[in-house]
C-alpha cells in the first residue's frame, strides 16, 4: 500500500502548541511508535485519520496556521526546501506540485489566467472531502513562504472550501472570507507570484532533487521491523507491558506477522527486549539517581534481582560497579 512521508518531527510541532502527540495517535488508532521515526510513512486513510484527530484536540482555531508559521518550516523537508529554493512564487508552486506526494496524500491542480492563478487541492486514492483543518492549514502554508521568501506580504484573492468557515480569527489571518464551492481553491494574483525569490538557490535545487527523485521511488520502503518494535518497548516498559502481545497491537500488526518480520532480520522479539532494556538500563544509570528497585520498575521486571542477572549477563558488571566505573568523578 502506498504511504507518504512525513517529517518526524511532528511530534514536536504538536507538543509546542499544546497538543499531545500520544493523544492524537491513541485518538487516531495509529500504533504508539508514530511519531518516534526520523521520517514518518503514512498511508492516505492514516494520514487524514491524524488529521482529524490533531482538529478534535485543537481548541485554537488558529492552530492550523500556527502550526506552518513555526520557525524554519521550510527546512522539515526536502521537498519544500527544494521549492523554497525556487525563483519565485510560479516556480515554487511547480515544484510543490510535483514532489507534493513526499510530503502528504494531496495533489495540486494548477490553473493560470492572464492575471490570477488557481491551486485547487484533491486527495489522491480517497474519494472524499479534504478534512477543513488539512485545507486551512495548506493554504495557511502557501501563503507563509510566499511571504517569507519574497520578503513580502501576499495575500490570496480569493479562497474556495467544500465547508463553511465561520471563525473571525482565520478570515482576519486570509484577510478575506471564504466561499463555500464544491472544491478547496486557493487563488493569487499573477503578479504576486513572479516576484523573486530571496531564497533562491539553484545550485542547491541541483543537488537537492537526485534525492528528491530517488525518495518518490522510495515510498513503500517500510521501517525495519526491529526499529519500530524498540521504539514501543520504549513507550510501553515503564506502564509494565513488556510482551510481544502487547507490542504487536501498538504497532497495527497481528503476532504472527510481527515474528515473521523479526525472523526476516534475523533477529526475535526477545532479543529486541534485552536490548532496549539494556539501553534504558544503561542510560537510567548514568543520567539519573534512580534506584535499582525504581530501574527494574521502569523495565517491567516483577523483581529486582531478575533486572540484576540480566544487566550482569548484558554487561559483566554489577549495577553498582557500572555506575563507578562509567559516571565521570567531579
Amino acid at each position: 500500500m502506498e504511504k507518504f512521508i512525513i517529517d518526524g518531527r511532528y511530534g514536536q510541532l504538536l507538543m509546542a502548541n499544546g497538543i499531545d502527540p500520544s493523544a492524537v495517535l491513541k485518538t487516531a488508532g495509529l500504533p504508539i511508535d508514530t511519531f518516534a521515526h526520523q521520517t514518518l510513512k503514512l498511508t492516505e486513510t492514516d494520514y487524514f485519520k491524524m488529521i482529524d484527530s490533531i482538529d478534535s484536540l485543537a481548541a485554537d482555531p488558529l492552530l492550523p496556521t500556527k502550526l506552518v508559521a513555526t520557525d524554519n518550516i521550510e527546512t522539515f523537508s526536502p521537498p519544500i526546501f527544494a521549492a523554497y529554493c525556487s525563483k519565485n512564487g510560479e516556480q515554487f508552486l511547480q515544484r510543490l506540485a510535483h514532489y507534493k506526494k513526499l510530503v502528504g496524500p494531496v495533489t495540486y491542480q494548477i490553473k493560470r489566467e492572464s492575471k490570477v492563478t488557481t491551486i485547487t487541492l484533491s486527495t489522491l486514492n480517497i474519494h472524499e472531502s479534504l478534512p477543513p483543518f488539512f485545507v486551512k492549514g495548506e493554504f495557511a502554508f502557501m501563503v507563509q513562504l510566499l511571504a517569507k521568501a519574497t520578503g513580502r506580504e501576499i495575500k490570496p484573492l480569493k479562497v474556495i472550501t467544500t465547508f463553511d468557515e465561520t471563525a473571525p480569527e482565520i478570515q482576519e489571518y486570509f484577510t478575506i472570507g471564504f466561499s463555500r464551492g464544491s472544491r478547496n481553491s486557493i487563488s493569487f494574483r499573477k503578479a504576486d507570484l513572479q516576484l523573486p525569490f530571496i531564497s533562491e538557490n539553484h545550485s542547491l535545487l541541483e543537488y537537492l532533487e537526485p534525492g528528491l527523485k530517488k525518495r518518490l521511488a522510495e515510498l513503500d520502503v517500510n521501517d525495519s521491523a526491529s526499529q519500530r518494535v524498540r521504539n514501543a518497548l520504549v513507550e510501553l516498559l515503564p506502564r509494565g507491558t513488556a510482551t510481544i502481545d502487547d507490542v504487536a497491537p501498538a504497532l497495527g500488526v497481528s503476532k504472527r506477522t510481527l515474528q515473521r518480520k523479526l525472523k526476516a532480520e534475523e533477529t526475535n522479539f526477545q532479543q529486541q527486549l534485552n536490548a532496549t532494556r539494556e539501553m534504558l538500563a544503561k542510560n537510567y544509570l548514568l543520567n539519573t539517581t534512580m534506584s535499582t528497585d525504581d530501574i527494574a520498575f521502569l523495565l517491567a521486571y516483577q523483581e529486582t534481582n531478575s533486572f540484576l542477572r540480566a544487566f550482569h549477563a548484558w554487561t559483566g558488571e554489577s549495577v553498582q560497579q557500572y555506575r563507578q566505573l562509567h559516571i565521570p568523578q567531579a
